[in-house]
């Protein structure tokens, strides 16, 4: 079994509207695919957005190919926090799901979610074999092109949950460390006190910490590059 991921790059010169909102918006830190559908020539996408959406939701109007988008929630506010975006288009508005659709008629393999939209790319995890996925960019010609990062005969720490990769301890002394406010700028709390909380020494809390945030930033770079 392949565990496949690769990074889509859309030529920004022939990039659809909506794709340009969606990965290069200034104010859109990044746009996670949660989920999608596919019916005919039409698709049904539910987007988590970091930052502010508006960029997206305000002109979909005017977007070509974007028939209705919808926000759950409050949107966020001064480009801090995420929203769930809804959006009902047509497969042209964003070519690289007619290449996933046709892709996976094809059979052999499976697309992860997240996909990821940030700074003009689109980062996906796929398993199984990725030729279809590769015939199916060759196809769209020179608008999409497609790189494979890494070709693993396991999951990465990405692909598995975070509750799989952190000791039961770690979870724990993350979560008395948020608690405390450990995390706040500035520093609420010390190793001292999540040591307290979790009846260690402050340098057994340390340790704790460090390798849980270790664990965390290292999935993070697998699921979306080292420039994340």
């Amino acid at each position: 079994m392949k565990h496949v991921r690769v990074t889509a790059c859309v030529d920004p010169d022939r990039a659809p509207a909506f794709f340009d909102r969606l990965a290069n918006a200034d104010a859109v830190d990044r746009a996670s695919v949660l989920d999608w559908n596919l019916v005919g020539e039409d698709i049904l996408v539910l987007f988590e957005v970091a930052g502010d959406p508006a960029p997206l939701v305000d002109a979909a109007p005017e977007l070509s190919g974007v028939e209705r988008v919808e926000t759950s929630g409050d949107r966020a506010v001064d480009g801090d926090g995420e929203t769930q975006v809804l959006v009902h288009a047509r497969r042209s508005s964003v070519p690289i799901f007619g290449c996933l659709a046709s892709a996976l008629e094809s059979g052999g393999l499976i697309v992860r979610t997240p996909l990821v939209f940030r700074d003009g790319e689109i980062h996906a995890r796929i398993i199984g074999d990725p030729a279809p996925l590769q015939d199916a960019f060759e196809r769209q010609g020179d608008d999409v092109s497609v790189r494979i990062d890494e070709v693993a005969s396991r999951p990465t720490d990405a692909e598995r949950s975070t509750r799989e990769t952190l000791s039961d301890r770690q979870r724990e002394a993350l979560a008395v460390a948020t608690d405390l406010g450990y995390y706040e700028t500035p520093r609420e709390a010390t190793h001292g006190d999540v040591a307290a909380e979790l009846g260690c020494s402050a340098q057994t809390a340390g340790d704790h910490l460090r390798k849980a945030e270790a664990k965390l930033v290292d999935a993070a770079i697998d699921e979306f590059g080292p420039d994340v």
